[in-house]
């Protein structure tokens, strides 16, 4: 729990150009491969966003994080993004499955 939210310099912004919705891809490849990153923006005050907003969120809900990996419950990720904690119900549909 303590390193999680390191992961956040693997990430940058991508703004959709047809909608101009920001969005967060990954920019680190986690086996080292080259990545296509043209539509990413690297940027320092995006990375430290992140990292605040991700231990905001463990600092918050850090209980039932531990809870739901303990005891291996199916669909951590919806039950953590939306039953349990209301964070994200509005991205149920979408995928998220750096989670």
């Amino acid at each position: 729990m303590e390193s999680v939210c390191e992961r956040m310099e693997d990430y940058g912004e991508r703004t959709d150009p047809s909608t101009n919705r920001k969005s967060y891809i990954r920019v680190k490849s986690r086996t080292g491969e080259a990545m296509d990153l043209s539509e990413a923006t690297l940027d320092s005050r995006v990375t430290s966003s992140l990292k605040f907003a991700c231990e905001t969120i463990v600092e918050h809900h850090e209980d039932e994080i531990i809870e739901f990996f303990a005891y291996e419950v199916d669909n951590v990720k919806d039950k953590l993004c939306s039953k349990r904690t209301d964070l994200c119900d509005h991205a149920l549909n979408i995928p998220h499955d750096e989670l």
